[in-house]
């Protein structure tokens, strides 16, 4: 899927986020508007890549230019139909630009909304500061994000620093410095060295990808590779609850009867441990709340690897109780694919105990690489 020019196409997606920011004569930091502004960043940039720039309309007609913070589920299926669009446009990869602070959930959302399927790089990337830092990270994480997207990688990662993550693997762990992000249970896809070196456990282009049949969630089998089966579509009604000594549960109580909430997560201590004793007792408000339908899903406060299994009896208690474990899923994938999962096609159809089987054993599977499967996660 070259040029003529046999430079890599590439297909730029503008959110916001500090990394496109130019700096007007009066001072003032503003987004990027057409692709010029980001050749300023780095002038060498269109000399070896074949950029297309694009962003996304909101849907009062403006452009979308988030501070990352303020990214909803909303945004990622937008992200997602722009990828989505413009699969069969002959890019070789595509590049979102992306605030840092909640970069890990978008990138693990699309990365649900895309598939097992995906069949070329989804490549994040952000700064820590503005372009016209010389000193700072803006020009070499576009740069770099730029080479990722055209190597042979066919998944959703961020690049970042010297490291190319699986995007529903990272998690950030740093606001300043420029190593902002980690994979606290995968190795890193890729390293960035003065070879980009791409692992063995990453995902591999398939080699027939110009016969690829792009009918809609096609799969039968044709001989030709399958298109994406796309489900962009994300939940509202979630509610994270970080659990702290002594928080009553009685306290969120009404959450159970709440009927804009849709599922509940709980944020434990350590290997998936809430509290079972007494008034503090978080047992009764999970049986409670499942009885009536509504999942409580179990993350962790510690970095991805905790709520596999647990040989405390808090954990335990809690799943016996019908608490549905993470793995080592992040807390920021773990949430996104709870939303995920609410919305897809194959739980909506549900009601009741079977919906509530439905969601479990989805959040037990893995999808896209997301976590480890173990066959006894849940017992």
């Amino acid at each position: 899927m070259k040029t003529t020019s046999d430079k890599p196409k590439i297909c730029l997606i503008y959110t916001g986020g500090t990394i496109g920011m130019t700096r007007d004569r009066d001072g003032t930091l503003r987004p990027p508007e057409k692709p010029e502004d980001f050749y300023k960043i780095d002038p060498e940039l269109k000399e070896s890549i074949d950029i297309k720039f694009f962003t996304i309309e909101n849907d009062d007609g403006t452009i979308m230019n988030k501070d990352s913070t303020n990214m909803i589920p909303d945004d990622w299926t937008k992200i997602s139909k722009e990828i989505y669009n413009r699969r069969a446009d002959g890019f070789d990869g595509f590049v979102i630009a992306h605030g840092t602070d909640t970069m890990h959930f978008s990138a693990s959302a699309v990365a649900f909304a895309l598939g097992k399927n995906l069949n070329f790089p989804v490549v994040f990337t952000g700064a820590q500061t503005a372009p016209d830092i010389h000193h700072g990270d803006a020009r070499v994480n576009l740069l770099r994000a730029f080479k990722v997207a055209a190597k042979d990688i066919a998944e959703v990662v961020i690049c970042f620093g010297d490291y190319v993550y699986r995007g529903c693997r990272a998690q950030k762990k740093d606001e300043r410095r420029f190593d902002a992000f980690e994979s606290p249970s995968f190795f890193p896809l890729a390293y960035i060295t003065e070879e980009i070196i791409v692992s063995h456990l990453a995902k591999k282009r398939n080699d027939k990808r110009e016969e690829i049949d792009f009918t809609p969630d096609f799969e039968s089998a044709t001989g030709k590779v399958k298109d994406i089966v796309f489900e962009p579509n994300f939940s509202s009604g979630i509610c994270q609850v970080s659990l702290i000594p002594g928080l009553e549960p009685k306290l969120l109580r009404t959450l159970i009867f709440d009927a804009e909430c849709k599922g509940i997560v709980l944020q434990s201590f350590g290997a998936g441990n809430v509290p079972n004793e007494g008034d503090f007792s978080w047992t009764g408000f999970i049986e409670e709340s499942t009885d009536r339908g509504k999942p409580v899903l179990i993350t962790s406060q510690f970095p991805a690897n905790a709520t596999l299994h647990t040989a405390y009896e808090p954990g335990r208690k809690a799943i016996e109780a019908g608490a549905i474990p993470t793995g080592n899923m992040t807390s920021a994938c773990a949430t996104a694919k709870f939303r995920w999962v609410l919305a897809h096609r194959d739980v909506v159809r549900l009601d009741g105990v079977k919906k509530l089987d439905k969601i479990k054993e989805m959040m037990n599977m893995s999808f896209i690489g997301e976590l480890d499967e173990i066959d006894n996660m849940s017992e």
